[in-house]
This record gives structure tokens, sequence and C-alpha cells, in this order.
């Protein structure tokens, strides 16, 4: 799976759960697949950063309210590969 195939595959998980709104969306397919996903889920930022060479997706969350740039987001969890499961989802998300 690459970057593009996980933005569509998160978007879809996410919507069986809850609106959400795109904040970001960056990926370098000549960078090792690099890519960032920002969205805003229930007045919280959350950014998916994923690094292509060593194949990690890192996962934050801001405070709710806050507007993306400026906000300071806390480190959620990282994992290996480009595959959240949608209870990962539901249980962070709530």
């Amino acid at each position: 799976m690459n970057f593009e195939n996980f933005r569509n595959d998160l978007e879809n998980k996410i919507s069986s759960i809850t609106k959400f709104e795109l904040q970001e969306y960056h990926f370098e397919p000549h960078c090792f697949g690099n890519g960032i996903l920002v969205y805003r889920i229930k007045g919280r930022i959350h950014k998916f950063e994923y690094d292509g060479r060593e194949d990690l997706l890192t996962w934050y969350v801001g405070p709710p309210h806050v507007k993306y740039f400026g906000a300071e987001l806390k480190f959620i969890m990282t994992i290996v590969g480009l595959m959240i499961e949608t209870e990962t989802l539901k249980d962070e998300l709530n």
C-alpha cells in the first residue's frame, strides 16, 4: 500500500466513525514515499506522518479547539507500515 491508498483507506474508516476535515496533505513519492496527513476530527488536530524509508507511521494529536498552525501536538503512537485498524481509530477518536 502506498501513502495515497493509505489516505483513502483512512478517510473511509474515519468517515464511518465521525465527520472530519482535511487540513493538510503532502505526499513525496520520489522521497521514499514519505507523507503527511492532518485532519480536524471532533475539534482536535490529528497528524499522521509517514516515514517511507523506515516504514513507520507516527500519529500526533493536538488539544481541543486549537488551530493547526501553532498547535502543540502530543505523540499518540507509532505503527509499522500503513495499516491502522478501525478499532484503534475508534478507541483514539472517542
